[in-house]
């Protein structure tokens, strides 16, 4: 029985050997004898003491399928104690009829050990045959090899299969059977399959216990050597992204395209202008860009102060060209601006060309401090609009332009230094001499020259216009007002647009000559040029108080406010010829 284990079942000596003595028992009931009359009873004797019960001998073990320890042989049993005196019998069956006795199941005992044990089998009383005559029953003559079979394998197979339409119904499985049942076909089958597969699991154990093992040196010099691997790839990716974000603030590839205003204080060098450039996030690695920047040269180089607008895509050689003094560009464009044109007019066309977004040169205006000597002699008012109006010197001048809609082409601080350096260049000590001759300031000739600019048809007409308005400065009780409609039309024509209704006429106020400001304007109401500049220093030594022009440009002096509405009439007989 190669695919099958076999167990052997061994029933409880107590329970084997009563069965066997009650079997005896009903047999030798079944033999009896003609019934005798009955004797008279005699008294009985008293019952003779039992003579104590001879051990057992050991009984033979039973060969099993396998091999078996043999049974530990079993104490005697104690003599049994004298019967007592028995009581006279009753009458029962004649004497030569045959008894049974079915002895009681064997009580059972505790050892010493505590564990329950009954006696064993060789203590049991005999079983008394017809002939009185006892007779010895051993458990081993009853059970012979009684052996179950189980077969393992039924158990694998699955609880139910669906049975095919042409075969016939399954006879009902047993698991359970007796050693010479032969197993079938499939189960041979099986156990054939399975003994295959546990030699070809043995063989790959074997084969992996084959395998030479690492010893603990070797062990540990592999893992060091992964580790090793590890740190220097993980090293090398690391350096790998750090070389390339160092770089990318030099090529700027990813970089943003937002504008960023960035403010340079006066007197920084090339290691404040790093530095206010990697605090606003547009480089991101200041020590790399140092290496690079200096090997360019721009650590020599002279720098712009006050807002820059600048993006990350320029990259940081780009950004430090935009922030140079002198700047340089591959395209440019060359503007003029006429005299007497205002602040917003000459900002309009710098947008308009893409040099600057208005919005930014206003930035400037109002929050840069520009390092130029007269500079410091402009008053800081409240009631004054743009504080550098008038200084903004109109002439011709060339802006770079950007490439990008909005962009910026120059930097706003550097486009109003173009200005006022050429400002600063013109007005000369001969200037500032003249003013002080006339009782003069600064700003006061240049308010006068810039009513002349607006006023005066052209240049021959601004020496003329220069002497009534010094003639009012000096009697302002008779003329308190300048009586003039260009200061007025300053605010209306140049600021609301730019301000707003509301904006702008909060400014009225102190720029309407015509009739609320006595004296001068707040400020400049234009950019004059160097005509109407030494106009307002050398006016005409004249007794005028009025003027007027016609619509050709014609004007018309007056001494008195009579001759001024006669003039006025003249003016409008002209317009009307026209």
């Amino acid at each position: 029985m190669d695919d099958k284990k076999k167990f052997e079942i061994e029933f409880d000596d107590d329970f084997d050997l009563w069965l066997a003595q009650r079997e005896q028992a009903k047999k030798t009931s079944q033999i009896t004898k003609p019934a005798q009359p009955a004797k008279p009873a005699q008294p009985a004797k008293p019952a003779q003491p039992a003579k104590p019960a001879q051990p057992a001998k050991p009984a033979q073990p039973v060969k099993p399928a396998k091999p078996a320890k043999p049974a530990a042989p079993v104490r005697p049993a104690a003599p049994a104690r004298p019967a007592a005196p028995a009581a006279p019998a009753r009458p029962t069956a004649p004497a030569d009829a045959a008894t049974t006795v079915i002895p009681p199941m064997p009580a059972k005992t505790k050892t010493s050990s505590g564990s329950v044990e009954r006696p064993d089998a060789r203590q049991f009383k005999p079983v008394q045959s017809d002939s009185g005559n006892d007779i010895a029953v051993s458990r081993r003559d009853v059970v012979k090899n009684f052996k179950i079979h189980i077969d393992e394998n039924e158990y694998s197979k699955p609880a139910f299969e669906e049975p095919s339409a042409s075969s016939k119904p399954a006879k009902k499985d047993k698991s359970i059977y007796f050693a010479g049942r032969k197993p079938t076909k499939a189960q041979i089958e099986r156990r054939h399959a399975q003994d295959k597969a546990r030699e070809e699991k043995k063989k790959k154990d074997k084969q992996v216990s084959a395998r030479p093992k690492l010893s603990e040196r070797d062990q540990v010099a592999r893992l060091s050597r992964i580790i090793l691997w590890v740190a220097i790839f993980v090293c090398s990716t690391v350096i790998a992204a750090y070389g390339i974000s160092c770089i990318n603030d030099v090529l700027a590839i990813t970089r943003s395209d937002e504008l960023v205003t960035v403010d340079i204080e006066k007197g920084s060098d090339y290691n404040d202008v790093i530095k206010a450039l990697d605090s606003n996030g547009l480089i991101k690695h200041r020590w790399f860009c140092k290496i690079i920047t200096k090997f360019r040269g721009f650590d020599e180089e002279k720098y712009l102060y006050g807002k820059h607008y600048l993006t990350a895509d320029m990259g940081v050689e780009g950004m430090l060209t935009a922030m140079l003094e002198d700047q340089t560009s591959d395209k440019t464009i060359r503007l003029s601006f006429p005299e007497g044109w205002t602040i917003p007019q000459i900002i309009e066309k710098l947008d308009e060309n893409n040099v600057c977004p208005a919005e930014y040169i206003y930035d400037a205006l109002k929050d840069v401090e520009f390092d130029y000597g007269f500079v410091r002699y402009i008053p800081t008012d409240e009631l004054r609009c743009y504080k550098l109006e008038g200084y903004i010197f109109p002439d011709t001048y060339d802006f770079f332009v950007s490439e990008k809609e909005n962009g910026v082409g120059e930097n706003p601080t550097s486009i109003l230094n173009k200005f006022l350096s050429n400002f600063e260049t013109k007005w000369n000590d001969a200037y500032a001499k003249r003013a002080e001759e006339l009782g003069v300031t600064l700003d006061e000739v240049i308010i006068i020259a810039s009513i002349i600019e607006k006023e005066a048809a052209d240049k021959s007409q601004m020496t003329k216009v220069s002497s009534v308005i010094h003639n009012r400065l000096n009697h302002p009780g008779s003329y308190p007002t300048l009586g003039c409609d260009s200061t007025k039309k300053y605010v209306t024509n140049y600021l609301t647009p730019v301000l707003g209704s509301a904006g702008a006429n909060a400014y009225l106020g102190s720029y309407d000559t015509n009739s609320i400001r006595s004296g001068l304007p707040a400020g400049p109401i234009c950019n004059p040029g160097v005509d109407a500049i030494e106009a307002a220093l050398n006016p005409d030594d004249t007794n005028y108080y009025y003027f007027c022009h016609n619509e050709d440009g014609k004007i018309y002096m007056a001494e008195t406010y009579a001759q001024f509405r006669a003039n006025w009439a003249q003016v409008l007989r002209d317009n009307e010829g026209n």
